[in-house]
């Protein structure tokens, strides 16, 4: 079986720090796996490398089998739909409403997509925020538009990147829908964070990040196959 995200001796150096150094990883299908980074360390930019919006100094990132780096800028944009990412910092559109940023997403207007959007504004609390403008949205409501929209496209990879940071009221509700949309439909999961439990708690595989190699690492917590 191919890897869906490979990661085959890749470097990375920035303002004269390595931030990567000869890092392999490979991510199958139903795969769950975390990496653990302290703010800096380079974490964000496995996120760019893996969805081909950043280049490698060397070595090569596949994503589905393609080498990112040699794909067509079209090509690449296809193999990013089959991705759901969620990135630090956020990257929704703030001049549009949640749906907006949806259905942009999605690329798509009919019925079903409609069905896909309305369920996911439910499970992640959001029905009474799908008018409303991202940039007027809480830190921790932009954080559970984010997740909504990482689904909207049945991904078969997720990549994300401290998925629940500045929602911390709603977190055990949030790790509970994403798990819930991940195990029981064997999707394949990158969790960048930099907390120890929640990569125990969705993750078989964990690795830290230390001076830009990976160290694998004891999974904390083993999680269930079926939701609770």
């Amino acid at each position: 079986m191919s890897a869906l995200l490979a990661f085959e001796g890749v470097s990375l150096v920035l303002g004269g720090t390595r931030l990567l150094d000869q890092v392999d990883l490979a991510i199958e299908a139903s795969d769950r796996v975390a990496i653990l980074a302290d703010s800096g360390a380079g974490k964000s930019w496995l996120l760019r490398l893996a969805i081909g919006l950043a280049r490698p100094g060397s070595g090569t990132v596949r994503l589905m089998g393609t080498a990112m780096e040699d794909a067509a800028p079209d090509t690449r944009r296809l193999l990013r739909a089959r991705c759901g990412v969620a990135m630090q910092g956020g990257s929704l559109l703030g001049d549009l409403s949640v749906e907006e940023n949806m259905r942009l997403a999605i690329g798509s207007s009919d019925r079903r997509a409609g069905r896909r959007i309305d369920r996911l504004l439910l499970d992640y609390g959001l029905e009474q925020s799908a008018a409303t403008r991202a940039d007027a949205l809480s830190i921790g409501e932009r954080r559970r538009a984010e997740l909504a929209r990482a689904f909207v496209r049945d991904p078969e990879l997720l990549v994300l990147d401290e998925p629940f940071e500045g929602a911390f009221a709603r977190a055990d509700m949030l790790e509970a829908q994403v798990r819930r949309r991940i195990v029981p439909q064997g999707r394949a999961l990158l969790l960048l964070t930099q907390d120890r439990a929640l990569a125990g708690q969705l993750c078989e595989r964990v690795y830290r990040l230390e001076r830009g190699r990976l160290i694998q690492q004891d999974a904390a917590v083993t999680v269930p196959d079926a939701t609770s």
